[in-house]
């Protein structure tokens, strides 16, 4: 069994550990087994897929989602929307998925130096004006979803960006606010397995 991890937010690489069975762990029945495996062979994080395939059918679509709701796909806009998923992450607690995220974001942007600093200091962190408007625009959604407006995009309209680049921002910050519910549900990360 893992350590629980009880240290800050972090770029390190850290484990997770279900507070429930996997799925693959279950009596499943011959004609769905083979699915389940397969499903669960093809993700990164095979103990927390594992648990969502509790329900396979939900985790097949929930899987769909996830990979076919970006509209743009280079590196500047990809470390856009890991910002976005890295402020969901962090102001709901998940410690696990604002790491990962960190992470991306610190490969796509190149900057370190940045993501710990709003690790650190989360919302309030001084940022540059592109990524202060991304994290306001993901903070607002995160903490009040049927406040936000079109004036709250008009930061991101202001420096340049196209609705489909907007788009991005909002559906990883949405998306991510799931996820961290239910890893903050179905278990908790636990000590680092690398220094990342």
């Amino acid at each position: 069994m893992s350590t629980p991890y009880t240290g800050t937010f972090t770029l390190d690489l850290l484990g997770w550990q279900p507070w429930i069975e996997r799925a693959t762990d279950t009596d499943l029945a011959p004609e769905i087994r083979q699915r389940t495996e397969d499903y669960v062979a093809a993700q990164r994080n095979s103990d927390y897929n594992n648990v969502l395939a509790n329900d396979l059918e939900t985790a097949l679509t929930r899987q769909i989602v996830h990979h076919h709701k970006f509209t743009v796909e280079d590196d500047a806009h990809s470390a856009n929307r890991e910002l976005a998923a890295t402020t969901a992450s962090r102001i709901n607690g998940c410690v696990f998925c604002a790491s990962v995220h960190a992470r991306m974001f610190a490969n796509y942007s190149g900057d370190r130096a940045l993501i710990e600093r709003f690790l650190a200091d989360s919302v309030e962190a001084d940022l540059p004006a592109k990524e202060r408007a991304i994290v306001d625009v993901a903070a607002k959604l995160t903490t009040d979803p049927e406040g936000l407006t079109g004036a709250d995009l008009q930061p991101l309209r202001d420096l340049g960006f196209a609705n489909d680049e907007i788009f991005d921002v909002i559906n990883y910050a949405a998306f991510f606010a799931n996820a961290n519910r239910l890893m903050l549900s179905l278990g908790e990360p636990t000590e680092p397995r690398r220094q990342a």
